[in-house]
This record gives structure tokens, sequence and C-alpha cells, in this order.
């Protein structure tokens, strides 16, 4: 579907805001989904005037304030909260009217019908947007990775999510979840540090965002000397901490739970998930899938994921398989977003204004199953 101009992409996830405009080739804006109201109110919002923060700002007054997160698991539950993010967005970071733009945005695969007709609800209504196109996220990075067949590994905050994609449609019945994700590997590296009695130098969340993405790492091989993997890290109050254990543990936590978290969890090793998920596929399309397994997110650009994960599947299967990586994998999901959004045939499941006007929840539901 043509339109006058650029269309805005927007991938809403648990952890970040991704948003942009689909003529371009990487997000204008990368902001965490967070909403934050002064502490003093203690909920009585509407009684007095107060601030809002949001993204970034609220992670820099985070003491003053109370945060919440509307999106959790990758589904929205908190739709006040989202639409200020919407809204900020749109006036804020990518400086556009609504009323000008179409948007084709990102849902959770496993998103409800519901959550769908409420976010047309309020970019029609209240936003006033002339188009919206809603495409879940283990489609969009397929598309993302310039295929229409593939495995798409979502390793998000909240949840890894490993869904095979055929043809640009949602295998859902071998959806998997590991239980396993970037939450729980804060949550390590907060105990471990809480066990060496070092608790009290995490003074703020960027510390422990620092530590996973500058020092946290996986190794082909775990049989390995500590001396040859030292990791010191430099958190916010200046302090160097030695991080060795925690880079190194938090990361085989996604391949060895059971070894770190022990046996009595519900976590999934992701090699064993990928092979769960594939295996629940038919036995022709199995191949496709082991050679398009595509991680994206923010913990898939962990170094050294990649190689392991190929190796452990390998391993598991007797056979080559195929990962496919991205640099800059943390934003396969807005790419695929950018693609659709261009491509000749996506136009029979964009929901124009008038449609939405004449047909309501009827059409959402005709283009959005």
């Amino acid at each position: 579907m043509a339109f006058e101009k650029p269309v805005v992409v927007l991938d809403n996830g648990s952890y970040n805001i991704k948003a942009g405009f689909a003529c371009d080739n990487h997000p204008v804006s990368i902001f965490r989904s967070i909403v934050g109201r002064p502490n003093y109110l203690r909920g009585s919002y509407g009684n007095e005037y107060y601030d809002v923060f949001i993204g970034d700002d609220a992670m820099e007054k985070i003491e003053d304030l109370e945060l919440n997160h509307p999106v959790v698991n990758g589904k929205i539950v908190h739709w006040d909260n989202m639409e200020r993010i919407w809204h900020h967005v749109f006036y804020r970071e990518l400086k556009a009217a609504p009323e000008d733009r179409a948007v084709i945005m990102s849902c959770s695969n496993t998103a409800p019908m519901d959550e769908k007709i409420k976010s047309c609800e309020i970019f029609f209504e209240t936003l006033n947007c002339p188009a919206l196109c809603i495409q879940a996220q283990g489609t969009l990075a397929v598309y993302g990775s310039g295929l229409t067949t593939g495995l798409c590994i979502d390793m998000g905050y909240d949840t890894v999510d490993i869904i095979p994609v055929f043809e640009g449609g949602l295998i859902k019945y071998a959806h998997i979840q590991t239980q396993l994700a970037g939450a729980q590997i804060s949550d390590y590296i907060k105990h471990s540090f809480n066990e060496r009695s070092l608790g009290g130098t995490l003074k703020s969340p960027k510390d422990l965002d620092t530590i996973v993405k500058q020092c946290v790492y996986i190794t082909k091989d775990i049989a390995m000397s500590k001396e040859n993997y030292t990791k010191n890290c430099t958190l916010s109050n200046g302090e160097v901490v030695d991080v060795f254990n925690e880079a190194f543990m938090a990361g085989e936590l996604l391949f060895q739970p059971d070894l770190i978290m022990g046996k009595e969890t519900n976590y999934t090793a992701l090699p064993k998930g990928v092979v769960q998920s594939i295996s629940k596929c038919d036995s022709e399309l199995q191949t496709a899938l082991y050679e398009a397994i595509i991680p994206c997110g923010g913990l898939s650009t962990l170094p050294g994921l990649n190689e392991r994960l190929e190796l452990e599947i390998e391993d598991e299967i007797h056979r080559p398989v195929k990962v496919i990586f991205s640099p800059e994998s943390y934003t396969v999901i807005w790419l695929g977003a950018a693609t659709f959004a261009g491509l000749p045939d996506a136009k029979n499941v964009w929901v124009t204004q008038k449609q939405y006007e004449d047909y309501g929840v009827r059409i959402i539901k005709n283009k959005f199953m």
C-alpha cells in the first residue's frame, strides 16, 4: 500500500521501544519502555498537576519516581502508559504528526486479539492515524533477515520465544518459551554479587546493564583456564569490580540452566528449545528451518552465542545447521517491519481508518488473525 509519507515503524519490547521510518535502515530512536510518575503521588493520579517521565528520562530520576512497565512478557498490560509512550514517540522522538503517518507495529507472537483491537482503537480514535498494520515479531524477524521461512529465536528481557515461520506465517503449535531471558541473567548477577558481599556496589540499574552488555560472554568450550578470562567492570560509582564469575556463568545459564539453577526448575536450555520446536514441524520443513535459525533481540548480541548455539544444535541432531547472524541483531524485528511495509503484497493486511470506521472490530479480526 502506497502512502504519501514514510511509514512509522514501531517495535514494542518489554525492555526497549524501537521507533523510526520505513525509509531508513536503522531506528531513529531506541529507549526504555518505562513510564515514571513522582513517588509522592502514591497512586493519586489526576488530583494535581505532575510531570510524567518516559524512557531514559525516567531512568535518570529513578529514585524519585514510581516506575511502570507497560509491556510485560511481550504483552501490553497498562494501556494508559502505552498510549503515553506512543504519543512520546511521535511528538518527541520522531517529531512527526500521527495523523499524517501510517504505522506498522510489532506484537508478541502470542498477542491476543483483544490487544490488537485495543491498539487499533488508540491509533485510529486517539492518535488519528490513517492506517495501521500489526504483525507478529517472529514473522518480522524472518523478513528482517531477507527470508520468508526460518526459525525465529526472539531473545528479549522477559522471555525467549522460539517459533518457526513458514512463508511468512507463524507455526504456532511449535512455539517454545525457554523461561530464561535477560531478567533471569540480571537476577543471577545480583544473586552472585550478594553471595560475594558486593550487593551494595550495584548502586544503579545501569550497573547491571553495563555488566550484561560489556562483560557477559559465551565460550565455545567451557573447559578453560580462569587466568585467560579475567574480566573487570567499572561501575557507575567508579569502583572497579572483578566480574569474571558473573560474566562467564550468566552466559552459560542459557545453555546449562540445570548446572547453575538446579534441576528443580522449568527452564529449557536454548539448543534443546530449538530442537524441540523444529521437531514439532513437518519433516519436510525441518531442513529449511535448520538452515535458517535467526536469533534476534537484545540477548542475541552476547559474544560467542551464535557459534556456541550452532555447535550445540549440531551435536544434538548430528547434522549441519546455519545460524544467521546480524551485527545489529537487536534491530532485526524493526528492520523486518520496515521491509514488510514496502512489500506490494502487504497492502492486503493493512487496516485503514475508513475501513475501521465502516467495519469496526470485524475488519481487525479479518486482517490480523
